[in-house]
């Protein structure tokens, strides 16, 4: 077999790098998280200026400050608070007064329901009424000083929760003014995180962070649009139900779709039970059904593929584990971020899985060809005997393996042979001609470097 040489200087040197890129992430990780409340601020400004990149751009190009760009956004953002403040407040205002008026009526509904499952289950069930009513009040009694302690300590969490709203208010001046900043020096930010990377690296590390820059952008702007689409058919299905409250249930479930689920679980069940409160009686829970159920189709079928594409492409498993883990470190906040987060992460993965893969710790520095074949086939012959030369010739030699000598190998390339195979992937199958063969050999027979 051909010798392939490696420089131990280089294979070391190339460890340590990777090792070093490694740690720099781990580290600046582990800093994010752990003064993640310090540098909350930083984080929000840091993204804002992210957003603003493109406008701020463009007014480069056309010879205009860059802050031209966060300025411009910042009075769209205002336009858009004095629209909602101006258009749908005093709406939102009219559908509370509203709630006012029928929540005595509603609170008896209420008790009048509680009332009649109550004594109905004290007929039907005498001794298990008593018992649960025995131990409901023995629970009372038992809990009632733990629940004055967790009243003090609730009231003492406001009083802190006062003093910490300095500190909010105080980060929410910031954070423009951070923003504005990283905006204006956004290519000397870039720069500079460039110039920390090691040089044998860069490149992949710039295809990941493009391939990242483009899913983020293609996530934001296509779920802003599925959230505000989502939010529009919600309020118009609830205004047909005439279901209370739809001018602030329908928006507020589209906004809360930005964290996937969320919007339609809290939206149905608050305009249901609402529903049922105000007319007691199934039609008009069944038409909040059906437009919450027509939007969450609408979106699967033709929103979601169209805005966001597959570009995301998480399963749903690792969508609700996003989910959780965002909520758990961070709150509310995280669990709005934590799918493109996710979906950034598995670009990340999927570059490192597929660089390990072709490295020489997976493959190891011998190829090792596989030639699954079984007695009898006239075309595994005539593979066979195109393979053997090509081979030959690099000095290598494969191993034939008859697939019916083994069930498992007889299941998995039986109706295939023959089958080539290469370090574990699957080079060539059926009828291949001698040039695309050699082609594929090519490919995968080329020197690995560490």
């Amino acid at each position: 077999m051909m010798a392939v040489n490696f420089n131990d200087a280089s294979q070391k040197g190339n460890t340590w790098r990777m090792l070093l890129v490694a740690a720099g992430i781990i580290l600046a990780g582990g800093v994010l998280f752990a003064w993640s409340r310090v540098l909350f601020p930083v984080l929000v400004g840091f993204l804002l200026a992210y957003g603003t990149h493109p406008l701020a751009s463009f007014f480069e190009k056309h010879r205009l400050p860059r802050i031209l760009g966060f300025l411009l956004m910042l009075l769209l953002f205002i336009g858009l608070l004095s629209i909602i403040f101006l258009v749908f407040l005093p709406a939102i205002v009219h559908e509370l007064m509203f709630i006012g008026q029928k929540f005595p009526v509603w609170r008896n509904v209420i008790e009048k329901y509680i009332g009649t499952l109550l004594a109905d289950l004290e007929v039907r069930y005498p001794d298990a009424y008593s018992l649960l009513q025995e131990r409901l009040t023995q629970w009372t009694q038992e809990n009632l000083p733990s629940i004055a302690q967790r009243l003090v300590g609730w009231l003492t969490g406001i009083i802190g929760s006062a003093i910490g709203m300095v500190s909010t208010l105080l980060s929410l001046v910031l954070i423009p003014v951070i923003a504005a900043y990283l905006t204006v020096d956004f290519r000397k930010f870039l720069n500079a995180l460039q110039i920390l990377v090691p040089r044998p690296v860069l490149p992949a590390v710039e295809k990941v962070a493009r391939e990242v820059n483009q899913v983020l952008k293609d996530f934001v702007r296509g779920q802003l649009l599925v959230a505000m689409a989502l939010g529009a058919m919600y309020t118009a299905g609830l205004l047909i139900v005439r279901a209370p409250l739809a001018l602030v249930i329908g928006p507020l479930a589209g906004l809360f779709s930005l964290v996937p689920y969320l919007g339609f679980v809290l939206g149905f069940a608050t305009a249901a039970l609402l529903t049922f409160l105000e007319y007691q009686d199934l039609w008009h829970i069944m038409g909040v059904l059906v437009t919450f159920v027509v939007a969450q189709n609408v979106d699967g079928l033709f929103l979601t593929p169209r805005l966001l594409g597959k570009r995301v492409g998480l399963h749903p498993v690792w969508i609700l584990v996003a989910l959780l883990l965002g909520g758990e470190l961070f709150g509310l906040p995280g669990m709005v971020v934590a799918v493109p987060v996710a979906a950034a992460l598995r670009v990340v993965v999927q570059h490192s899985v597929q660089a390990y893969q072709e490295s020489v710790l997976y493959l190891g520095l011998k190829p090792e060809p596989i030639f699954y074949t079984r007695e009898g086939c006239s075309l595994c012959e005539e593979f066979e005997l195109i393979l053997e030369p090509l081979l030959d010739c690099r000095g290598i030699h494969f191993r034939r393996v008859d697939v019916d000598l083994s069930p498992a190998f007889k299941e998995r390339f039986g109706s295939r042979v023959p089958v080539l195979e290469i370090n574990g992937k699957i080079v060539a199958e059926g009828r291949v001609s001698p040039s695309e063969l050699e082609k594929r050999l090519e490919g995968e027979l080329k020197p690995r470097h560490p």
